[in-house]
C-alpha cells in the first residue's frame, strides 16, 4: 500500500512540480491539445511557472486559492498537484473552481487524486466546479465518481486547441 502526504506546494518544490507537470500532461493529453506544443514542453518551463507560482503563495492564499501536493512518503517524491479556489470564469455555475488536478499515471487508482481534490477544494459547502479536456474520459469517470455531472457547457481554449467541457457537483 502507498502512502501519502498532502501539503502545501513551497519553495524548493518547483523542479519536482515541474517535472511532474510535463511528464503528467504529457502522458494524458496526447490527441486531446495540441501535441506539437505539447511535445514542446520542457520541464525547465513549468519549473518556472511553479518558481512563480510559489513565490505568490501569499497573495494567493490571501484570495482564497488552494495549491497542494502529493507526496509519495516511501520515496519523498511529488506524484500530484492540486489547485481550487473562487471562479475565474465571469459567470461561475459555483462558489468554488477545482483548478487543476494532475497525478501521474503511475498513481492513478491508488486514492491520492481523490485525497488531492479534497484537500484543493476543502471541505467547503455548496456546489463546485471545474472544466475537463473533452476527450479526458478517464478524468471525466473520475469525476463522475465524486458527483460531478457535464451540464453541457464547453469553452476553447485557443492555447492549447482543447475543446473543454465544463462539470458541475451541486
Amino acid at each position: 500500500m502507498v502512502s501519502y502526504s498532502i501539503r502545501d506546494v513551497r519553495p524548493g518544490d518547483e523542479e519536482q512540480l515541474g517535472t511532474a507537470h510535463v511528464a503528467i500532461w504529457k502522458a494524458t493529453y496526447s490527441g486531446m491539445m495540441n501535441d506539437a506544443k505539447l511535445d514542446a514542453m520542457r520541464p525547465e518551463h513549468r519549473i518556472e511557472r511553479w518558481e512563480r507560482i510559489i513565490a505568490g503563495l501569499d497573495d494567493a492564499s490571501a484570495r482564497g486559492i488552494r495549491t497542494r501536493c502529493a507526496v509519495d512518503v516511501a520515496s519523498s517524491r511529488i506524484v500530484g498537484f492540486a489547485t481550487g479556489g473562487p471562479p475565474r470564469d465571469e459567470k461561475p455555475p459555483a462558489a468554488t473552481e477545482l483548478w487543476s488536478l494532475n497525478v501521474l499515471p503511475s498513481h492513478h487508482g491508488t486514492g491520492v487524486a481523490t485525497e488531492l481534490m479534497v484537500d484543493a477544494i476543502g471541505h467547503r459547502i455548496g456546489s463546485v466546479y471545474l472544466w475537463v479536456a473533452a476527450g479526458n474520459d478517464r478524468a471525466i469517470a473520475f469525476y463522475r465518481k465524486h458527483r460531478f455531472g457535464l451540464d453541457g457547457t464547453t469553452r476553447f481554449d485557443p492555447d492549447w486547441d482543447c475543446l473543454e467541457a465544463r462539470m458541475v457537483r451541486a
